[in-house]
């Protein structure tokens, strides 16, 4: 069985043409039934975010807000009443037959939604949200969702681009050390005389 787990994620991508300094996210492009966005409170990273008929919503995204940069995994459902908002639940997802990853999810409040959240840095299960056809996800033994991945390899595909662009966007605007503080003097290399009088 594989582990989702909290270790380093390679910093991955680049630019987007809008301003990233609201809380809510930032539509990129609709990709084949997937919504492509970037969310400024997770440290203006992209997501990828769908609905199925059941009520079921999936989202896959970056979370850069923390010391660690991670991919998170997240499932909600209007009918999950019960889901309490920082409550931990042990959850088993699985991608067609693929080994089954062990995840403890956290109940958060994103949006207008509950979701059940799980995060990883191996990016080999970005990898097999990718290619695979299908996604489970168990909790309790129960099965509380089976979805299908339609495209979801050209949705991870506009999901990099986002970032890409997102990145390219926050470097050219994050101000240089030089700018972090215009009225900061230069510290003098050796100490002066106070009997110059043009030491200024």
């Amino acid at each position: 069985m594989k582990k989702l787990c909290f270790v380093s994620l390679c910093a991955l991508l680049l630019g987007l043409p809008v301003a990233l300094r609201a809380e809510e996210s930032v539509l990129w492009k609709d990709v084949d039934g997937w919504s492509v966005r970037a969310d400024p409170s997770l440290g203006n990273a992209c997501y990828i975010a769908t609905s199925y008929q059941e009520g079921t919503t999936l989202r896959l995204g970056f979370d850069f807000s923390g010391n660690q940069k991670q991919i998170y995994f997240a499932l909600g459902n209007a009918r999950w009443k019960s889901l309490e908002a920082g409550k931990e639940y042990p959850i088993k997802v699985q991608f067609d037959r693929s080994p089954i990853w062990d995840a403890t999810a956290t109940a958060r409040d994103i949006g207008t939604s509950m979701l059940l959240v799980a995060t990883t840095t191996d990016t080999n299960f970005v990898a097999e949200f990718a290619k695979k056809l299908t996604v489970r996800a168990e909790f309790n033994g129960r099965q509380i969702a089976k979805l299908r991945l339609d495209r979801s390899a050209k949705a991870i595909t506009a999901m990099l681009d986002c970032q890409r662009a997102v990145n390219e966007v926050t470097a050219k605007s994050a101000p240089s050390p030089s700018q972090s503080d215009p009225f900061e003097q230069t510290p003098k290399s050796e100490v002066k005389s106070s009997d110059d009088p043009f030491d200024l």
